[in-house]
């Protein structure tokens, strides 16, 4: 079942005809996100599910040869987009979420990233930190921070106390409202209402920080 602000949000998408969509387009349909991964003459145009193997590939062509062999989806909410991965930061600084999994913060790492229509932007580890980043590889522009890795452990987060922080942590809920299609959120919604979130812990040296800066704003 799909969470009621997933549910919300999705009714903001506009609704399109798959078939008209170009290779690379992020939409979602029957409870999954979906990308498209052909769109070739003669209606050969597939979909396969983000992030996930051929095995769930679809035809979005009715009566094409994809069609015979695949499951058919016509309609779809698509997803939006970044012109530019400028467009992760705010203010020519770099934005900051902190999840509770290190899944679903890489996840929304990757999303953010498949969003973008000009490339370039690529996640990677920050450094030493309990994080990940979207970065050109000379600057970040949107970092994501976790609490518990994909062992289990709590991770250690006293650096976001320190002073002055060159951007603003938020919880994983102020950020893009997509971010509630991906596997795992309303699990770990769940978590947090049975689980109060522990506060950041205690205050590290700016050392410890990475220190972010932006290029000028593209044009």
């Amino acid at each position: 079942m799909v969470d009621p602000a997933a549910l919300r949000y999705l009714e903001s998408l506009p609704e399109v005809d798959t078939a008209r969509l170009p290779v690379g387009t992020l939409f979602w349909a029957e409870g999954r996100v979906y990308q498209v991964i052909e769109a070739s003459a003669g209606g050969y145009h597939k979909a396969r599910e983000w992030r996930k193997s051929e095995s769930t590939d679809v035809a979005l062509v009715p009566g094409s040869f994809p069609s015979r062999y695949l499951p058919l989806v016509r309609r779809g909410r698509m997803l939006p987009v970044y012109r530019s991965r400028l467009d992760l930061a705010h203010d020519d600084r770099a934005t900051c979420f902190i999840f509770p999994t290190e899944a679903l913060a890489l996840d929304a790492a990757y999303l953010d990233v498949a969003l973008i229509i000009s490339p370039g932007a690529y996640v990677r580890n920050q450094g030493q930190e309990p994080a990940f980043a979207a970065t050109d590889g000379a600057h970040v522009f949107r970092l994501y921070y976790y609490r518990q890795s994909v062992n289990g452990r709590q991770t250690d987060l006293s650096a976001l106390q320190a002073r002055p922080l060159p951007f603003r942590p938020q919880p994983h809920t102020e950020g893009p409202g997509y971010w509630c299609l991906l596997p795992g959120w309303k699990e770990t919604l769940s978590q947090q209402r049975t689980q109060p979130m522990r506060a950041v812990g205690a205050t590290a040296d700016d050392d410890t920080l990475p220190h972010l800066t932006l290029p000028p704003r593209e044009r």
